[in-house]
């Protein structure tokens, strides 16, 4: 069988981890008193939100609900709650009273920056640095805005609907990845140079979508939501400084793509915007057409017939709940499955996984990101993969969370045997731990630590990952 090399590592990939949560009392709104029902604009609606799911209404900047008027987190007989995302209340820690804001879910302008690094080390990137900006807008019913935007890498999507169309929408994207440097692949944690090349895309697109906000829980994320975009695209390609003399270097194309994307968010996330309860399920299918695309490769041997034109899906679950037998909010399970396949694919269209941040559950849009802990970021250019993850989270504060997670993954990757490349069905595991906890200056800090027993380094399996960001709002 002939092997097909897959995908430069997308260094940008991983730009849109989680955004905008641990921001303890930084926007002000008022809010609509608890167990007042209201719709998802924040207007009163009948009967059926439950207490304790207040929505922000906007009010001049500057002001504040008076911390007489917070609820209290902890009442005297009552078994503790853990605070919800956007929740305000009042609590005393250390003896010293705290007072919470509510925070306006629906319009959310974040930031974050953090590095990743495994050792042993993956040749020439044992460390990078990554950063992002989010933007997330929810005013109303008709509206939705969510972007991605680091320059290099961007992922925008606009959704605009009329109280006569609704549930029905219309749908505007952007996907880029325009980075300015070589790019290559990894087999066995080792990088190939001589099949480097300066690679990049960007990805208009335009389509209708079916858009309908979930009553329970009833947050301004819980949605079920459809799309099908049409994507007409553009790839170009260079070679790098140390391409081989004898690799061909693909041509510029045009590459239209048809997508459709389903996403289910019944996740209740916690002040830090971690799940806590509830699930999420979600897919997306892509078929992909290059109108001019001509033999390359080392010598040209890879022939463009296989690559012409190609077939993704991927899709994921996400569940959250307590530990059974143990009657308590502070001690939560979450569990995760993401796989993927393809058909016809080449080194450009494989499916891209590896570590990172991993976004388990967190927010809305990056649910769908596979996660392989203890790899680096996108490390395996793959065309099947599945992803087991679990994870058990302790609560001692609420402002802080402690994990210990442990994963399960196939993944179908390019291996040094026998003087060339082949595919491998591998099986990887990882054990780690985590840390989430309100920082300094109303931001949100994580520090992940991972250990894969099914990573390449240097030539023996086992790796380690540390991944460390901070996130805030502006």
């Amino acid at each position: 069988m002939k092997v097909k090399r897959r995908g430069p590592t997308v260094l940008a990939g991983v730009l849109g981890a989680v955004l905008g949560a641990g921001c303890l009392g930084a926007p002000k709104p008022l809010v609509v008193p608890p167990g007042t029902p209201t719709t998802p604009s924040g207007e009163r609606a009948p009967a059926r939100t439950r207490p304790g799911k207040e929505v922000c209404r906007d009010v001049p900047p500057g002001e504040q609900v008076p911390e007489d008027e917070l609820p209290p987190l902890e009442v005297p007989g009552v078994p503790y709650e853990t605070p919800r995302a956007g929740q305000g209340f009042r609590t005393e820690v250390f003896g010293r009273k705290v007072a919470v804001q509510p925070r306006d879910r629906r319009t959310v302008t974040g930031w974050d920056v953090g590095m990743a690094t495994v050792a042993p080390g993956v040749t020439e990137t044992e460390v990078l640095p990554f950063a992002s900006a989010f933007i997330w807008r929810r005013p109303d019913l008709d509206t939705f805005f969510r972007g991605i935007v680091a320059v290099l890498f961007n992922e925008i999507q606009f959704s605009k609907s009329t109280p006569e169309l609704r549930p029905f929408e219309g749908v505007l994207t952007l996907e880029s990845l325009t980075v300015p440097f070589d790019q290559s692949f990894y087999v066995d944690g080792v990088r190939m140079d001589e099949e480097e090349l300066t690679t990049g895309k960007v990805y208009p697109g335009i389509g209708v979508g079916y858009r309908r906000q979930l009553e329970e829980p009833g947050y301004n994320d819980n949605m079920f939501s459809v799309a099908l975009v049409g994507e007409p695209g553009y790839r170009y390609f260079d070679d790098g400084k140390d391409t081989a003399a004898t690799f061909v270097v693909p041509q510029d194309t045009i590459e239209a793509r048809g997508r459709v994307e389903v996403r289910l968010d019944a996740m209740e996330r916690n002040l830090l915007e971690l799940p806590h309860k509830g699930y999420a399920l979600g897919g997306e299918g892509i078929y992909a057409y290059r109108t001019n695309w001509e033999d390359w490769g080392n010598g040209g041997s890879e022939d463009a017939g296989d690559g012409r034109d190609y077939l993704t899906f991927q899709g994921y679950v996400v569940g959250a709940g307590g530990v059974p037998f143990v009657d308590s909010s502070r001690h939560r399970l979450v569990g995760s499955l993401h796989g993927g396949t393809g058909a016809d694919l080449d080194r450009f269209s494989a499916l891209r996984v590896g570590g990172g941040p991993s976004p388990t559950g967190e927010e809305y849009g990056s649910l769908k990101r596979p996660i392989v802990p203890g790899a680096f970021i996108d490390e395996f250019e793959t065309r099947n993969y599945a992803i087991l993850l679990g994870e058990y989270r302790w609560e001692p504060i609420f402002f802080t969370y402690l994990s210990l997670r442990s994963s399960f993954s196939y993944v179908e990757r390019l291996r040094s045997r026998n003087g060339g490349e082949e595919l491998s069905d591998d099986f990887l595991g990882s054990i780690g731990a985590r840390i989430t906890t309100g920082f300094f200056f109303n931001t949100r800090l994580q520090l992940d630590y991972n250990y894969n027993a099914g990573v390449l380094r240097q030539g023996d399996f086992g790796g380690h990952e540390v991944v460390v960001h901070v996130g805030g709002q502006f």
